[in-house]
């Protein structure tokens, strides 16, 4: 199974990449969130023996094993919500998602991926 969410994650990236690539942006940065959390869900089936039930506890615990990456994940996690939603945070103001920031986000959750197949290849 966790060979499959890996192949899930990797499958997500690069549709978000074939979309990027074409220049249509809209729910790129949420799409590419997905890859990542399909890959953090593989990562903790390994640790932890299963998977968080929520996006945040997901964070958190990703946070906590690849903690280099702390702050590009947080950075993930605004991003999607701009994508989704508007806005990085409820009761922000709205802005529009620029293309350098999708940019970073595909370019974040692949280093990610490998980063966690890294880890696996370890184990």
């Amino acid at each position: 199974m966790a060979e499959l969410d890996l192949e899930r994650a990797k499958g997500l990236i690069g549709s978000a990449r074939d979309l990027f690539e074409m220049k249509d942006l809209t729910g790129v940065a949420g799409l590419a969130y997905q890859a990542f959390e399909s890959a953090v869900m593989v990562l903790l089936k390994i640790k932890n023996g299963g998977d968080k039930r929520s996006h945040f506890a997901r964070r958190k615990r990703a946070k906590e094993l690849m903690a280099a990456y702390n702050d590009t994940i947080d950075e993930l996690w605004d991003i999607r919500n701009l994508d989704f939603y508007g806005n990085a945070r409820i009761g922000e103001e709205a802005r529009k998602i620029t293309e350098e920031e999708v940019k970073r986000c595909l370019e974040d959750v692949e280093e990610i991926i490998k980063e966690i197949e890294g880890i696996l290849d370890d184990e």
